[in-house]
């Protein structure tokens, strides 16, 4: 399994798993940190030919996208079309820190895998994933825990893409797929610095080049951060958006 340690209750449902019926799956996440919010969820009941993400290889395209911006569009298109037996869904909106989120109804239509994917924001391209759970036939609530990972697509500046004294190159607006800085909506402005020199990057002229993405999917190494709001290294709050693994908790009834 390439997800956190079970719970001692997790661990015996899973030894009852087995090729799952058609069930309708109740879930909900909490998000464990204290600084990161959690973008909406791609939920994925499959077959065990899907794998959305490994450890030491390289992201997907539709990885990517969710990792560096929250869009789950990418990989549920690709999901949808490239012949994979599976069932997805994009549920929720975002989860602050040291909440939950409201429960999401979800049949499994006979697929006997679960994964999940969410993006962390603020940062370059963290997410949270469960990756090929396998669903218990037996009814009731089981928990798992949720690691942060890095895609490996971007370097980590922790430069705020709503500074606009910054561009990528071409003059493209910081924080899209392949442009560096972070993805930073609304809900994550008041708490980030501006004017950051970033971590990882070279500043040509205003323009911030990506040179260190480290090109596999790995365990996050959690972010810089420092204690200067109006410069530094990073516009990340050390003192804030830092946080140690597991990242969240997901419970899921099996109805």
């Amino acid at each position: 399994m390439k997800i956190a340690p079970l719970s001692a209750a997790m661990a015996t449902a899973v030894l009852f798993s087995g090729a799952a019926q058609s069930v309708e799956l109740t879930v909900s996440i909490t998000n464990l940190t204290q600084g990161m919010i959690f973008t909406p969820r791609l939920l994925v009941a499959h077959t065990g030919d899907v794998d959305l993400f490994e450890p030491g290889t390289e992201a997907s395209e539709g990885l990517t996208a969710i990792a560096e911006g929250g869009d789950t569009s990418v990989l549920a298109a690709a999901l949808d079309t490239n012949g994979t037996d599976q069932r997805n869904q994009t549920f929720g909106g975002l989860v602050d820190p040291a909440s939950t989120s409201a429960d999401y109804t979800f049949e499994t239509n006979d697929h006997p895998f679960l994964s999940l994917l969410t993006m962390l924001i603020p940062t370059n391209d963290a997410f949270a994933g469960l990756d090929s759970w396998a669903i218990p036939t037996a009814p009731g609530t089981y928990t798992v825990t949720l690691n942060a990972y890095d895609s490996g697509t971007e370097a980590n500046d922790e430069v705020n893409s709503g500074d606009t004294t910054l561009t990528g190159p071409g003059g493209v607006a910081l924080g899209g797929v392949g442009v560096p800085g972070m993805a930073t909506p609304p809900p994550t402005q008041p708490n980030l610095g501006r004017g950051a020199s970033g971590v990882a990057i070279q500043q040509n002229g205003g323009v911030l080049e990506d040179t260190a993405a480290e090109g596999r999917v790995h365990i996050h190494r959690n972010v810089l951060g420092d204690t200067n709001s109006t410069g530094g290294k990073s516009d990340l709050d050390a003192t804030v958006h830092r946080w140690l693994n597991p990242v969240a908790r997901m419970t899921i009834t099996v109805n």
